[in-house]
């Protein structure tokens, strides 16, 4: 009888070591997530730059992730099918997949990039108030000083030029994919509650590379710089893509919608370093100066207190 206290303690204490771990897994989760989303930007951008379009370049990417998800889900024996409710959720999702791909490099044809970039990181913005409806997350002062210190850091990091002339048509572009993320990552967190996010993580990449194809055919963008060895570099966009969806659901199910959107800024700062390695940018002191600020913000917005929620009036968020 004196062996069954002992026991349950050790089980207790274990049980309590693996939830204070479990935050740090789903931070490295969405950091490897971040990395995934920026070698596909960096593959794909080579392809760009040798004259595949952009609508091509979206198809066979989340074409090759779809296919990759699938497989993923098949080899660990997880579901496939998913209820009703989800299943049309993690559908529509795919519209917000769409719109994010379609919305931010669409504003690079009007605005500067880093400028694109800006207003699409302006996402977690639109995490926080829907997951205060959708979750009941609380918007705190904590949380929103982190944001502002990370969206400062950005707009350092990607050296955006506010002296440029913005396009309302390129800003329009921007806006829509940064809601487009903000919906995309609260209504996800949601979802995953009651379903496998894996499951749903397929459902949602099926529907959005459906309408990356329908879009494809509908215009008129050749295909004849479709080489070997672009595809071949296609194909390993598709793959660091599916890969980051895989990491971000998994980090997303432990962390949460805000801070899981928050840590998504990382993704700028993989970008830059790459974009240094591959293409030979070189990196200022202002650029390093802005990744400090944004991972300054994600610490702050991942300690354990996460502030009182603001009052306004007799409303409380």
């Amino acid at each position: 009888m004196a062996m069954r206290p002992m026991k349950q303690g050790l089980k207790h204490k274990v049980q309590t070591e693996l939830g204070d771990t479990r935050p740090w897994i789903g931070i490295g989760l969405m950091l490897i997530s971040g990395l995934g989303f920026s070698s596909s930007i960096i593959f794909a951008s080579m392809v760009i730059k040798r004259g595949v379009g952009v609508n091509t370049s979206n198809a066979v990417r989340y074409l090759v992730a779809t296919v990759l998800l699938f497989v993923y889900q098949k080899a660990t024996e997880k579901p496939i099918k998913i209820l009703p409710r989800e299943r049309y959720t993690a559908l529509a999702l795919g519209s917000t997949v769409f719109m994010m791909g379609i919305g931010y490099l669409g504003a690079t044809k009007y605005i500067l990039v880093s400028t694109a970039v800006l207003i699409f990181y302006t996402g977690p913005f639109f995490t926080i108030f829907i997951s205060r409806f959708t979750e009941n997350e609380p918007i705190t002062i904590i949380r929103l000083t982190a944001i502002a210190i990370a969206f400062l850091g950005l707009s350092l990091a990607v050296g955006v030029q506010f002296t440029s002339i913005f396009q309302i048509r390129g800003v329009l572009f921007a806006l829509m994919a940064a809601i487009a993320m903000g919906t995309f990552v609260a209504i996800s967190s949601l979802t995953i509650r009651t379903a496998d996010p894996q499951a749903v993580n397929l459902h949602t990449i099926i529907s959005g590379t459906l309408l990356f194809i329908i879009f494809l055919f509908i215009g008129d963008e050749p295909v004849s710089a479709i080489t070997s060895t672009n595809l071949f570099e296609l194909c390993g966009s598709g793959f660091a893509i599916g890969a980051a969806y895989v990491a971000f659901y998994a980090g997303l199910k432990i962390i949460g919608p805000v801070k899981a959107s928050m840590l998504m800024n990382t993704e700028p700062i993989f970008t830059i370093a790459l974009a240094a390695s591959f293409f030979g940018e070189n990196l200022s002191l202002i650029n390093y100066i802005g990744a400090g600020l944004i991972i300054s913000g994600i610490i702050m917005i991942n300690c354990k207190s996460a502030g009182n929620p603001i009052r306004v009036g007799r409303l409380r968020f």
